[in-house]
């Protein structure tokens, strides 16, 4: 084969390898542990397609919607369904480094959410949950019609030895029956 016909085609064939290896990845929802950006632990911010990383957990259902642009959470339950430790429900795990800022700090969170509109719950619980060395039990809070902010502070207990696995808790308080809640965004905020 002549120079002319191999080297444009060895180009082409190249192109198409390294194409063919990206096309898995392509709009594919993040998945795993909630991480920090390596400079700014101070407001950790859980939106959008990030919202997918949430681990589902027990009977519960939760599921990643788009509308327009916008990415929610629909997280549903049944009564009694659910456990009482809250990494056997609907939680982000977050990661190493999070962990780390966090040990031995106040930490605010803050969940934007709704009851849905069919079986919508009137009240979401949250926990921060520091593995072995506490959590700060369920916080029952109430929710509005409408998107609103919900939040409770929490004194995370400073890790002895490995790292444990911190979690975020998110679930619908379930009184009968099934509830399900909607979540737009999540906020972590380490306090001085």
């Amino acid at each position: 084969m002549r120079d002319k016909f191999f080297f444009p085609l060895a180009v082409i064939l190249t192109v198409m390898m390294v194409l063919l290896a990206l096309q898995p990845g392509i709009g594919r929802l993040p998945t795993g542990a909630i991480a920090g950006d390596g400079l700014n632990y101070n407001r950790i911010v859980i939106e959008g397609p990030y919202l997918n990383k949430i681990i589902a957990g027990g009977d519960a259902r939760a599921q990643l919607i788009r509308e327009d642009k916008t990415y929610y959470l629909y997280i549903e339950a049944a009564a009694d369904a659910l456990s009482a430790a809250p990494e056997l429900g609907p939680h982000f795990r977050l990661a190493a480094d999070i962990e780390v800022q966090f040990s031995g700090r106040r930490v605010r969170v803050t969940a934007l959410v709704r009851p849905a509109d069919t079986r919508g719950a009137q009240q979401a619980e949250l926990n921060y949950s520091a593995g072995r060395v506490g959590d700060s039990g369920w916080q029952v809070l109430d929710l509005q019609p409408g998107f609103s902010e919900i939040s409770f502070e929490y004194d995370v207990p400073v890790h002895q030895g490995e790292q444990g696995v911190d979690y975020i808790a998110i679930r619908p308080v379930v009184p009968d029956k099934s509830r399900a809640i909607i979540v737009e965004r999540i906020v972590l905020e380490r306090l001085p």
